[in-house]
């Protein structure tokens, strides 16, 4: 009975732990190659391959030593694989990422190194079970039917554990170490009623046991100057300061940026050149009362506009409840007064409101992990409904338009709206449209509204100065996509281009 317990809480415990290392790997990879198709496809890839391999490598293994004891070493190797994972894990995405520059290659090749030994190792348990368990060759079907479900509901376990648990509750390598404890716990269960014959294995499983419970690893490239570290369920978070200026990053890739105080504080102070665009939206409707901001980072642009338009309100929508937290807490922002921040889908916040705005700034296409339910012909319409009468919808694009994602987002709003306007950030190589439903005003009338609203406001640059960013729009769009629900190869496009903002690479520089 003790031995058929055993058996039965290996096959579960793996399932569990097997899991958790699926859903944990995307977290891992993410701040070195985002969270795009490409790093689910290959994660899934590589453990759809261990287990296969796993599988046929379990069953051979099982027929030359059909013991409990043997198969407590396997769950031993795989938690001393796991363990490298914990100590080198980050280190060894870092190196990855860098050489690989982020591509698709460089991910699947990341995923291998990093999970193809845990995950063949684990894979092993289920055959190696069913030949365990086997005593009668009528019911061998019942057995084997039976071992695999109890292995299915512990991936179920490890996966709403990890899902719901481990990634909003601990840091990325707290999470791994306690699914470390779980696998080293779960060979010393298979080992027990053998300690004698396998007493290397179970002294090491003790030994894996006791450095999940003392770990502590780092974070890649944590070390002076980081103030916070969080992983999320979108992503990973981090705040760090450098050269007077703090920065939120996400994934890796700059979000928000302001100039530190001297005691060592967030002063509030923007930091990165493209938010200070934003005001050219006055040239082409000066009344604007009421922004929307799709993607919050810092959140300081809101201080940033209403210094020059102090009765403008301004509200925030971000999917993650933990970036306002982050920029309340480290970056000097501050919600109430006429801001406000929504926490919520981007596309369903639009859906479910009958709001308008004046302004509706779309910020969510920075880096290798644009939602492309974002970028589509049918998203750009929804936003377009909620803009007042004479509203403007502007877009913070990363890179330039001799870019093939840019490009693409050019020709789907330019398909949505019959006057777009292009404005080039300074010492940055980020790009702004504005599109509007309005023809588009003269030259001479821009330079009007400039020095009349100048007048007025304090921003920098002046509007006068902003006319001068103004760039032209791409002639040749030929061969460039309009993007739908139906068809948005967003990660193809943005992988496409010769350097694509990717993790590790600033959005955009001060």
């Amino acid at each position: 009975m003790a031995r058929r317990l055993q058996l039965q809480w290996v096959v579960f415990a793996g399932g569990a732990v097997l899991m958790a290392l699926e859903i944990l790997s995307s977290r891992i990879l993410a701040p070195h190659f985002g969270s795009s198709v490409y790093v689910w496809g290959s994660v899934i890839s590589v453990f759809l391959a261990a287990l296969a391999l796993g599988y046929w490598w379990g069953g051979r293994r099982a027929d030359r030593d059909p013991s409990l004891g043997g198969l407590g070493q396997v769950v031993v190797a795989a938690a001393a694989a796991q363990a490298v994972l914990l100590v080198g894990g980050a280190r060894i995405t870092d190196a990855v990422g860098r050489w690989s520059g982020g591509g698709p290659g460089g991910t699947l090749l990341a995923a291998a190194v990093l999970f193809a030994v845990p995950s063949v190792l684990l894979a092993t348990i289920s055959p190696y079970a069913v030949r365990l368990a086997a005593r009668d060759l009528d019911r061998i079907g019942h057995t084997a039917g039976r071992l695999y479900a109890l292995s299915t509901a512990g991936s179920l376990a490890g996966t709403l554990g990890c899902t719901f648990v481990l990634i909003p509750r601990f840091a990325i390598g707290s999470a791994l170490a306690l699914v470390l404890a779980a696998c080293a716990a779960t060979a010393l269960v298979a080992l027990a009623g053998d300690v004698r014959r396998h007493r290397g294995a179970t002294a090491l499983a003790a030994l894996l046991l006791l450095l999940a419970v003392i770990a502590r690893p780092l974070p890649a490239g944590s070390g002076e100057g980081l103030v916070e570290e969080r992983v999320t369920p979108y992503q990973t978070l981090r705040v760090v300061d450098r050269g007077g200026v703090r920065w939120l990053e996400s994934d890796g890739v700059v979000h928000g940026a302001v100039t530190l105080s001297g005691d060592g504080g967030a002063a509030g102070e923007l930091a990165m050149s493209y938010p200070r665009v934003l005001p050219a939206a006055w040239l082409l409707a000066p009344a604007i009362e009421r922004v929307l901001i799709l993607g919050m980072g810092g959140g300081n642009v809101a201080a940033y506009l209403r210094a020059s338009w102090p009765r403008l309100a301004v509200d925030f929508v971000d999917v993650d409840p933990a970036v306002p937290e982050m920029a309340r807490r480290h970056m000097g922002f501050r919600d109430g007064e006429g801001v406000a921040v929504h926490v919520a889908d981007a596309r369903r916040f639009l859906e479910e409101t009958a709001e308008r705005w004046d302004l509706v700034v779309v910020d969510t296409y920075i880096g290798l992990s644009v939602p492309f339910h974002l970028t589509t012909r049918e998203f750009l319409d929804l936003a377009r409904s909620r803009l007042s009468g004479g509203g403007v919808l502007a877009v913070n694009l990363a890179t330039g338009l001799d870019q093939p994602f840019p490009r693409a987002i050019y020709r789907t709003l330019a398909g949505a709206f019959p006057t777009v306007h292009t404005f080039q950030a300074p010492r940055s190589g980020n790009l702004l449209l504005f599109a509007t439903e309005e023809a588009s005003p003269g030259a001479a009338v821009l330079a009007r509204r400039a020095e009349s609203l100048d007048r007025h406001t304090r921003f920098d640059p002046s509007l006068t100065e902003l006319l001068e960013l103004r760039a032209e729009p791409p002639r040749d769009l030929s061969g460039v996509p309009v993007l739908t629900d139906a068809y948005a190869p967003v990660e193809r496009l943005i992988h496409l281009a010769d350097d694509p903002p990717r993790p590790g690479r600033r959005g955009s520089t001060p």
